[in-house]
C-alpha cells in the first residue's frame, strides 16, 4: 500500500514497458534471474550468498548455454 502525494499514474507510468518473459527459478539450488530468448534462457542476475558461485562460468551473466522446461 503506497500512501504518497504522487499520483498513481506518475508512479506507475512505466508498467507496460516490464518484459513478460523474465523469470526468477530455482536451478542447482541456486536463484536465477532469466531472461527467455528463442528456446533458451539468459542469464540476466545469480542471487548467492556464495562466492564461489560467482567463480562458475557457467553462471556468468549472458550466458545462453542454461536450458529450462
Amino acid at each position: 500500500m503506497l500512501y504518497t502525494i504522487i499520483p498513481y499514474e506518475l508512479i506507475f507510468e512505466h508498467r507496460d514497458e516490464i518484459k513478460d518473459n523474465i523469470i526468477e527459478t530455482n536451478i542447482e539450488g541456486k536463484m536465477f534471474l532469466l531472461e527467455k530468448e528463442e528456446n533458451r534462457y539468459k542469464i540476466i542476475r545469480l542471487y548467492s550468498t556464495n562466492p564461489n558461485d560467482y567463480l562458475e562460468t557457467k553462471y556468468m551473466p549472458g550466458n545462453l548455454s542454461v536450458k529450462f522446461s
